[in-house]
């Protein structure tokens, strides 16, 4: 059995100062032993129930570290645990940063160094075009470990879905064959007994990323030590950089119930992830001899000190639990990783406080799906993760337990990989607080297709994105929160309804990027596509900077679509500061249906643009990007007045606005109980009312409805009381007071 992961050996600088909450990630200083604690020295299973385990030194391993069994703590007592420490080789020049150099290009006659800013957008400035029948061939890499799984990995970037290679067809997507050859330059061939199946894991041919980029990888395992080259043979022409092998599949802690011992290219893509395998037995697919067995209730708590992957590798985890019953407690650790689809953290369920995440994960095998964030919290029951730094990862969390609790936290998301969000919330009934959210790269918070979820009292600044591997020649957004259900009908499981997100600061800088002219960055701060039910986002106060406000790039408050058929959100309490129009209504990626937008104040910032309107309706050229039914009440216009661009037809839309009516006497004195008349422009009598002891009456009334190429406006109202008449033109929320005789 073999186990891979990988390490780009680039830190990430944060550049920003952030005051951060108090009881966070501090180093533990060594303490003596307490009667009845157990001394942990080195590697090795520690598993005797309701003991205490203390570190008395740093410990390392070139593979996995420590196994714990149930209801044990391990306290680090301020010392590192490092795993994959084995004086582990790289290939030279594995990214062409340094052109040919260290690589035989003999039978590759098409192949060409380029800049990733001239051809497609990847890992570094530079990558290796190929021609069909290419063939490359690595420097040596000295494997110093026998019988153990490595990677032998080549990044792809794949092809722009609006490439005319594609013609609409994932099919055509790029393709490479990765082999291994031994020190005598005879190719490896590894038949691996998987859970499921036995496969060829080396050789792997004819093997394309998906949509986005990726990497194609083959298996090692049941090696000798020794020297190795990686051969990567071009299938089609093709665009490939950060060629590798490196060990894989290791932890620096691992608990376990199950092993699951899968690692095979195909097996990834497929979403059967590995957990254990080079601990599996292959004639029982158990764990082996030696690994305690976690099963049942209970918990394991880790505590005060510092886990560590030493060696750039792939996929690799630095605590893993299968146990699914078992509640995985981190303490006060600080989690250092690096390497391709290398995280922290990979288990059911968890009670993280005061811990410290540093993922250097440049990119990932394949970004589709919900693994693979620094911390992957993947099981059905709740998870609280609260006074914790993340910096970096492809995401930083994502949790997937009902009634979870995130609060308290700092992100700084450097993602590069698309849709892999700071938070990725898929836990019903959960709450986001109290957070900061920077990232360098990506957006916030994600709800995608689930319900009943807080998230307030955020901090989240995005900025515009540069282009990425998947979305390098067209459109691509960045937003600090996203609400998607992709047009599930009405009270659909798969429906994103119910959410409230509330009270939360949010900050937009829109940045334009002249090059390539066809890329558009977009930048919103919610960016609104969900039809299966309302959710309600309020009390937010967005503020949108857009830095280049009449260049290409798009930025907004509200970005709303979703479809034409159940429901599309209700907006309202908000306040807007933007030199931008701040409202998209049905914008260009598809209509909305029963949205209202109420009571909300937009504030024209100084230095907006000529063309600044407050709200936009439709898209230019998209049939479908039609606004129905559609309520406008209420919302106040400051620096500027209430006024829609509308693109597109077949819009349907109200806009109330609402009428204070304050009656007196002569002397004065309110009037109580007073019948008031209020007609139309057309004269149609629309309601009658009564004032309240104060003598005073409000009304919410209809200024403009809109129906097609139908326009009618109810403005200006006449208002009847005893013999007193007067008009009223109504085209912004109003008071007027009456004296009547």
């Amino acid at each position: 059995m073999t186990a891979c992961f990988l390490k780009s050996g680039v830190l990430i600088l944060i550049n920003s100062m952030v005051m951060v909450a108090e009881g966070q990630y501090a180093t533990a200083v060594h303490r003596n032993l307490l009667p009845g604690e157990i001394p942990v020295s080195k590697p090795g299973s520690y598993a005797e129930s309701g003991k205490t385990y203390v570190l008395v030194n740093n410990i390392s391993s070139e593979r996995s570290a420590i196994f714990l069994g149930k209801d044990v703590t391990l306290d680090l007592n301020g010392y590192t645990i490092s795993y994959a420490d084995g004086n582990y080789d790289h290939v030279i020049n594995g990214g062409f940063e340094e052109g040919i150099t260290s690589w035989d290009l003999s039978k590759a006659p098409g192949a060409k160094v380029m800049n990733t800013a001239d051809i497609h957008v990847f890992v570094g400035d530079k990558l290796m075009s190929l021609q069909a029948g290419d063939e490359i061939r690595s420097s040596y890499v000295v494997l110093p470990v026998a019988n153990r799984s490595y990677i032998a990995m080549c990044g792809i970037t794949g092809r722009h879905f609006s490439d005319p290679e594609m013609k609409g067809d994932l099919q055509n997507e790029m393709k490479v064959s990765v082999f291994v050859e031994d020190e005598w330059g005879r190719t490896i061939t590894c038949t691996t007994a998987y859970g499921d199946t036995t496969m060829i894991s080396c050789p792997v041919e004819k093997r394309s990323p998906r949509l986005g980029g990726g990497f194609v990888y083959a298996h090692l395992n049941n090696l000798p030590a020794g020297r190795y080259r990686i051969r990567v043979r071009a299938d089609t022409d093709c665009l490939i950089d950060e060629i590798d092998i490196r060990p894989g599949f290791d932890v620096g802690i691992g608990v376990v119930e199950k092993t699951f011992p899968f690692g095979h290219y195909d097996h990834l893509y497929r979403s059967q992830l590995s957990a254990f395998f080079d601990y599996t037995e292959q004639q029982s697919g158990k764990a082996v001899a030696g690994i305690p067995v976690v099963a049942g209730r209970g918990s394991v708590t880790i505590r005060n000190g510092v886990i560590e992957n030493k060696t750039e590798a792939a996929i690799s985890w630095g605590v893993q639990s299968t146990a699914e019953d078992t509640k995985i407690i981190l303490d006060n650790v600080s989690f250092i990783t690096a390497g391709i689809n290398c995280i922290a953290a990979d288990l059911p369920q968890a009670t993280i406080t005061r811990c410290r995440f540093k993922v250097d994960n440049p990119f990932i095998v394949n970004r589709h799906g919900s693994a693979f964030y620094a911390v992957d919290l993947r099981g059905k029951e709740a998870s609280e993760v609260s006074y914790s730094e993340f910096f970096g990862g492809q995401g930083c969390l994502v949790f997937k337990g009902q009634q979870s609790s995130v609060h308290h936290n700092y992100f700084v998301n450097n993602q590069s990989v698309t849709n892999h969000y700071s938070i990725m919330a898929m836990g019903d009934s959960s709450r986001i607080f109290d957070n900061r959210i920077e990232p360098v790269r990506g957006s916030g918070i994600e709800i995608y297709s689930h319900r009943y979820i807080d998230i307030f009292n955020n901090i989240i600044k995005v900025q515009s994105s540069a282009p990425t591997c998947e979305y390098g020649t067209e459109e691509y957004s960045t937003n600090a929160i996203r609400i998607a259900d992709y047009r599930a009908t009405p009270g659909s499981p798969n429906g994103a309804f119910g959410n409230r997100v509330y009270g939360n600061k949010i900050f937009i800088r829109a940045v334009n990027f002249g090059k390539p002219a066809s890329y558009v960055p977009l930048s919103w701060a919610f960016f609104y596509s969900a039809s299966a039910g309302d959710n309600e986002i309020f009390e937010n106060d967005i503020t949108i900077e857009h830095t280049a406000p009449e260049s290409k790039a798009l930025a907004a408050a509200f970005f709303i679509t979703g479809g034409t058929t159940g429901f599309g959100g209700y907006f309202f309490n908000n306040r807007i500061t933007s030199n931008v129009t701040p409202v998209w209504i049905a914008g260009k990626y598809g209509g909305t249906i029963n949205t209202r937008i109420e009571n909300n104040v937009i504030v024209k910032s100084a230095n907006a643009p000529a063309d600044y309107v407050p709200f936009r309706m439709g898209s230019a050229g998209c049939e479908d990007c039609v606004a129905k039914n559609v309520i406008l009440r209420s919302n106040t216009v400051v620096n500027d007045s209430f006024s829609i661009r509308v693109e597109g037809k077949g819009h349907s839309y109200k806009i109330f606005r609402k009428l204070r009516i304050v009656l007196t006497d002569r002397q004065k004195n309110p009037l109580a109980g007073a019948d008031i008349a209020v007609f139309d422009a057309y004269g149609t009598l629309v309601s009658t009312l009564q004032t309240d002891i104060d003598g005073s009456i409000s009304a919410d009334l209809l200024q403009t409805e809109v129906s097609g190429e139908l326009k009618k406006s109810y403005s200006p109202y006449t208002l009847s009381v005893g013999k007193t008449k007067v008009n009223v033109p109504l085209n912004k929320d109003t008071t007027i007071s009456l004296v009547v005789k």
